[in-house]
């Protein structure tokens, strides 16, 4: 039994792309947790200013993250593959527009543009099976 991470992946696809999202979004918080210990976060954070628009979207985009651990379980194959796609890339999009500024935020930083890459090359490399050709009325009409 051939028994290496690719045959593992390739064999649950949804339940790894589910947990990188999971991945992504822990490092994303303890990132946020991880600040609190820097000298001065807490009055910078208190002196802050921020949109309620900005927050709304921001909030939004977020939300849109952590549904992934959901979607990449339950949507149909092609919808499954291209949201993955998509909110990868967002998801790199909207780090890149925000760079770290230190150290330990450069760390996380470059563990979830990693995790999300993976995410881009699980997703474009993943072909439907039979069991989820039958289950996608997309690829069945198709055929």
């Amino acid at each position: 039994m051939d028994n290496t991470i690719s045959t593992r992946i390739r064999a649950d696809r949804r339940g790894v792309l589910s947990s990188l999202w999971i991945f992504v979004l822990f490092n994303m918080l303890f990132r946020d947790i991880h600040e609190f210990a820097r000298p001065g976060w807490i009055e910078e954070l208190m002196t802050m200013e921020v949109a309620e628009g900005l927050l709304l979207v921001s909030g939004m985009v977020l939300s849109l993250f952590i549904s992934m651990i959901v979607l990449s379980r339950v949507l149909p194959f092609r919808a499954a593959r291209w949201a993955n796609l998509a909110v990868s890339v967002l998801a790199i999009a909207a780090m890149l527009a925000n760079l770290p500024g230190d150290l330990d935020d450069t760390w996380f930083f470059a563990i979830e543009i990693l995790a999300l890459l993976a995410v881009i090359g699980i997703a474009w490399t993943w072909r439907a099976d039979p069991a989820e050709r039958s289950l996608d009325p997309v690829i069945t009409n198709k055929t």
